[in-house]
């Protein structure tokens, strides 16, 4: 699922407020399912207000509370209720690169952009919040809530004053880091992108902008690296990820379809089958019997 996507579209459920490439997000999140997997084109900065969510990206996981801030990079995840589920009452700003660039210029002068650490690889970021940056998140909910009309440049002053009061505290230099490594146009490496997320069942397109690059030009550095086709490649590192997870026999084979990529059940079952021999029920048994 498109998070950005579902959740302009649906005002009702998700209150907000946009500002030239800046969305401003409050909500009580409605999520029903125990895990969701969803994709964020857009870089999130994610407050939470009560209760909490686990989030899931590759290997890795994290537990959103009301003790920090997160960065969510972009990229696709899992969203997980927690055993303790109270609800999860959030508040999210999202930013496109160029807004991000354009303010971290004007900060620049007012930073100590020296001994920064390398920029993290991990696609979801905590950073530490003090009462400056509790007060400044908390300040933009009555104008969302209320739909209250501001002047746009006072608007987007609160929003300088919570972003730099982000990047100044002495304990989120490694945001500082992500967001100096985004200013100066900082690309991953397409084998970083694929392998953080060739597990979620995205398009050829939302690789393309989760890697900031145009899709001719990720399709076309993709072939340089890999010697075939994003479709291709996918498709077999998607099946070499599920064989390995029905030998261990652990799983089902729709939570295992689910948790490699791949559309449904069905389309699983048909290109494992090709490709093995063997249905994917049938792969799981010949070695559950060893």
């Amino acid at each position: 699922m498109d998070l950005y996507e579902a959740q302009i579209s649906n005002p009702d459920l998700f209150r907000q407020f946009s500002l030239k490439d800046t969305l401003f997000l409050h909500y009580s999140c409605p999520q029903r399912e125990k895990v969701l997997q969803l994709y964020s084109k857009y870089i999130q900065f994610n407050f939470t207000l009560s209760g909490k969510r686990i989030l899931k990206q590759g290997n890795h996981r994290w537990v959103a509370t009301p003790d920090n801030g997160l960065i969510v990079k972009k990229c696709a995840f899992m969203q997980e209720l927690p055993d303790d589920y109270q609800g999860w009452d959030v508040l999210i700003f999202y930013l496109r690169d160029h807004y991000l660039r354009s303010l971290f210029e004007e900060f620049r002068p007012h930073l100590s952009l020296e001994d920064l650490p390398a920029p993290n690889k991990i696609m979801f970021e905590p950073f530490a919040i003090d009462d400056h940056i509790k007060n400044s998140y908390q300040s933009f909910i009555p104008y969302i809530l209320e739909n209250k009309t501001l002047p746009d440049n006072v608007f987007e002053n609160k929003f300088k004053e919570l972003l730099f009061n982000i990047l100044s505290h002495p304990d989120n230099k490694h945001i500082l880091a992500y967001i100096q490594s985004i200013a100066e146009n900082y690309q991953s490496a397409i084998w970083e992108v694929m392998e953080a997320n060739y597990m979620y069942n995205l398009k050829i397109r939302d690789f393309a902008t989760i890697a900031n690059r145009s899709l001719s030009t990720f399709k076309r550095e993709f072939k340089e690296h890999y010697n075939t086709t994003p479709g291709k490649w996918l498709t077999e590192r998607r099946l070499q990820r599920a064989e390995s997870m029905l030998k261990s026999g652990n799983k089902s084979v729709g939570d295992i379809a689910f948790d490699c990529g791949f559309k449904n059940t069905s389309h699983f079952s048909r290109v494992f089958r090709e490709q093995y021999g063997l249905s994917p029920s049938g792969y799981q048994k010949k070695w559950s019997d060893k």
